[in-house]
């Protein structure tokens, strides 16, 4: 056995610097990543945006490549195939781990979820999951080497920590009036901050409405009316479907006339 293989270290060296360092399946010593220990580390992450690119297959040393990340908390882990070739493609795949190596479920818009737990109230397949290490394989079912792309994000929602601070600005106006005493008014402003526990995922239809009326009396000039509606959606990664909105304003100005003497 030593002295094969002895002369097999001897035939390999005969080549000196013409041979080749890249992996294949003649070359085992050279591919990387190939399991889990040996796996690409991305590191402690809070949060992160990636694409996991390269070469697979037999005919580059190994069917399966493997790729590490830790996460620093409670966070939505998406894998992503990316298209690259319409015939090759279809021998790609890709699944998750778990610390133990345990296959973690994938949605089919691409997050990692907890197998639902029948006969209680909460969704398990909506919840993040939880701290600790996870890996990412890459597989190719056939012999040739084929190019893959896939991407991979850790999303993390982190609690407000800091101060809000907010400022309003109220002017109001009376014109072409005698006044005889005083003139008062009121407003009441709000605002609320919902605890992250107490906020629940939304499905189905959300609608909201706005009935602003407002009543003005001027003997003369101009009269000018603005509204301007908006709407916001901040960005929530488990969004999926169409989002739309319509705005359909009516403006009516009624002119009476006035009882009596006027100013």
């Amino acid at each position: 056995m030593t002295s094969l293989t002895g002369s097999i270290n001897k035939i390999k060296q005969s080549y000196g610097g013409s041979d080749k360092s890249s992996p294949s399946f003649l070359r085992p010593e050279h591919v990387k990543y190939n399991t889990p220990a040996k796996a690409k580390n991305l590191g402690i992450v809070f949060n992160l945006n990636t694409t996991l690119t390269g070469t697979i297959g037999s005919e580059a040393g190994t069917n399966t490549l493997y790729f590490k990340v830790t996460t620093s908390g409670e966070s939505d882990l998406r894998v992503v195939k990316n298209a690259l070739n319409k015939y090759t493609d279809q021998y790609i795949s890709f699944g998750l781990l778990n610390e133990h190596l345990d296959q973690i479920r994938i949605q089919p818009n691409g997050f990692g979820c907890k197998n639902d737990i029948h006969n209680t109230d909460e969704l398990e397949s909506n919840l993040q999951l939880p701290k600790g290490t996870y890996y990412v394989s890459v597989c190719n079912s056939q012999w040739q080497e084929l190019p893959f792309s896939v991407s991979f994000q850790v999303i993390r929602y982190l609690l407000l920590d800091g101060t809000a601070t907010g400022r309003n600005e109220l002017r109001g106006r009376i014109g072409l009036v005698k006044l005889f005493g005083d003139a008062t008014g009121v407003n009441n402003n709000s605002l609320t901050f919902t605890p992250l526990n107490k906020l629940d995922e939304i499905s189905g239809t959300a609608l909201g409405q706005s009935e602003a009326t407002g009543a003005l009396t001027i003997m003369k000039g101009t009269i000018v009316g603005r509204m301007v509606p908006y709407g916001r959606l901040k960005m929530y990664w488990r969004v999926s479907g169409t989002i739309s909105g319509s705005s359909a304003n009516v403006a009516t100005l009624t002119s009476t006339a006035p009882y009596g003497g006027g100013y």
